[in-house]
């Protein structure tokens, strides 16, 4: 994954009260429509450095924008977590571009180590994307948090480690609605799933995906909390058919990848994905 390091950059003062409550509120419409048009949406891992003007994000804000029914969940990856408040300039505006869409709700990637990560160092990160939202010039704020490297052993003290670290994003994220998503990117325990609002049950390349056989292995009874992410997809990937099989599964989220780390956006596979998404 990406990890640029930016220089250290001017702390601004907290930006006005009415700028933060006009964000929320976008979040609040964004997952509404997620639910109200598509109950299926895009997950969507954007570890690549966005460059100045978001040039290197322009395909997947060009997807966002020509497929408003589509809801798009994106996840910012600064340097395998927040690096600094606040982000420096391509970060500010490349993040501020994202939350001008109605139809995209922002995540911020921590990883875990599968528990190794002292629980003080994930709190502090989440106290810095939760600084974004007092940057006073661009409306960088981020919505809730990715949690990558999780532990899928059936266990008291990773129980415990989870429920914490989601516990304090919904306690400390400015946001009305605050997604927390874990990624063990394999079948998860029941219990994890009492923590998120998504679980990644499936992160592995498109020749390891059977479809319903795939799906069928996975935790039972927890679809509608299932992200799948496929990377390595070929171009003649029947896309369309393997959405559908999630639709009638009741997955929650999907993405398909064009490269092993998502640093290549396809614009043709973007596009395909959010078609097959909108046909269901």
């Amino acid at each position: 994954m990406a990890k640029n390091t930016p220089p250290e950059t001017k702390v601004h003062l907290p930006f006005p009260a009415y700028h933060l409550i006009i964000m929320r509120l976008s979040i609040v419409v964004s997952l509404i429509l997620s639910v109200s048009c598509h109950s299926l949406f895009v997950l969507v891992p954007l570890y690549l450095y966005p460059h100045a003007d978001a040039s290197a994000w322009s395909n997947i804000t060009a997807a966002i924008a020509g497929n408003t029914e589509v809801q798009w969940q994106i996840i910012v990856n600064p340097n395998s977590g927040p690096y600094t408040y606040p982000p420096d300039a391509n970060y500010i505006a490349a993040v501020s571009k994202l939350n001008s869409y109605p139809n995209v709700v922002t995540v911020g990637y921590i990883a875990t180590g599968y528990t190794k990560v002292p629980f003080d160092s994930v709190t502090s990160q989440i106290d810095l994307y939760a600084q974004w939202a007092s940057y006073p010039s661009a409306a960088i704020s981020i919505a809730g948090i990715f949690f990558d490297e999780v532990d899928n052993t059936a266990a008291e003290n990773v129980y415990t480690y989870y429920r914490q670290a989601a516990n304090y994003v919904k306690d400390n994220m400015p946001s009305a609605v605050s997604p927390v998503v874990f990624n063990p990117g394999t079948s998860a325990p029941a219990q994890l799933f009492d923590y998120a609002d998504t679980v990644v049950q499936y992160e592995s390349a498109f020749s390891s995906y059977k479809d319903k056989e795939t799906l069928n292995a996975l935790q039972p009874g927890f679809n509608d909390q299932t992200c799948i992410i496929i990377y390595n997809t070929p171009d003649n990937a029947d896309v369309k058919s393997l959405v559908r099989s999630m639709v009638e599964e009741g997955i929650q989220s999907v993405y398909f990848g064009a490269d092993c780390c998502y640093h290549v956006f396809s614009s043709e596979l973007l596009t395909l994905l959010a078609s097959a998404v909108l046909a269901g």
